[in-house]
């Protein structure tokens, strides 16, 4: 095939595709060096980045270069740098991404995407011989990462949340039960759009001894009733309106189906599921379709 005008394009954006574990891992590590809240309040030199963030000056440089490749920071002049609206996601106060890219990038899910290839071809699950046990034990065994993991579903919550509670009317219910909600982010938002109701967290023990103090953060001590356990034994009873968001997807059909199933049991008459879930499809754009790897 003859070269044609425009490949060199197409080839630097697959070169860029070819870079994409480094791309994670770069956005990762400004995040975790706290670069982004260290020029929040305007441009800094290297020099002083490097002893604010107690970082080698030549490494730091380097990725900060990196980092402007990918517009989240800009190099002003040599070795000044500022702050970019990409970049501003990074930050640790909310609405953020940092922990979503701490999360992506640490090895709970890159180990087990080094093997995609064998689960391609064998149509296994592979992430317990990558991580010697499953995912959940996994996080469980490993505090730093399970609550980076679920930090970072908080990130994606808070965006989600505020969507929903613009697209769902939730004032006409009593009682709900958020379940394998983490920190309970997205149940936060809705109480704060039901006044009159009151909620269920529920998820993982590991997970949710650390949502207490979230919530009261929150101000909703007194209101929420936190649950540990698994979903795939029992859900608790008792709700008006049952809310499963970006849970099935993780989940084979006979664990979905068992998940749905569970929470019809514990559901009373009238009650409500409430799936909250991305979309494949022609408008749909590439993350549907790299989360269900």
């Amino acid at each position: 095939m003859t070269p044609g005008a425009g490949d060199g394009d197409v080839a630097l954006e697959v070169r860029r595709l070819i870079f994409g574990q480094v791309v994670s891992q770069v956005t990762a590590t400004v995040a975790r060096l706290g670069v982004p809240d260290a020029l929040g309040d305007g441009p800094r030199a290297v020099a002083d980045l490097s002893a604010a963030l107690d970082a080698d000056a030549d490494g730091l440089a380097r990725l900060l270069r990196a980092a402007a490749a990918l517009r989240l920071v800009t190099e002003i002049e040599p070795g000044l740098f500022a702050l970019t609206p990409r970049g501003e996601w990074l930050r640790s106060q909310p609405p953020s991404l940092r922990d979503l890219a701490l999360a992506i990038a640490a090895p709970g899910h890159s180990r087990s995407l080094e093997r995609l290839p064998e689960a391609v071809v064998t149509g296994r699950p592979v992430a317990a011989e990558a991580l010697g046990m499953d995912l959940w034990e996994y996080f469980a065994r490993t505090p730093e990462q399970g609550a980076a993991f679920a930090a970072a579903m908080g990130n994606v919550s808070e965006v989600v949340a505020e969507e929903l509670v613009r697209c769902f009317d939730v004032t006409r219910f009593r009682r709900i039960v958020d379940v394998g909600g983490s920190r309970g982010v997205v149940l936060a938002h809705l109480l704060a759009a039901a006044p009159a109701a009151t909620g269920v967290l529920f998820d993982r023990p590991d997970v949710v001894a650390g949502a207490r103090a979230e919530l009261g953060e929150r101000g909703l001590d007194g209101r929420v009733e936190v649950v540990g356990g698994d979903f795939l034994q029992e859900v608790p009873a008792g709700g008006d309106l049952y809310v499963l968001k970006h849970i099935v997807h993780d989940w084979n059909d006979d664990h979905a189906a068992r998940i749905l199933a569970n929470c019809r049991r514990a559901a009373g008459p009238g009650t409500t599921l409430l799936l909250v879930e991305r979309l494949s499809g022609p408008s749909a754009d590439d993350v549907p379709y790299l989360a269900d790897l």
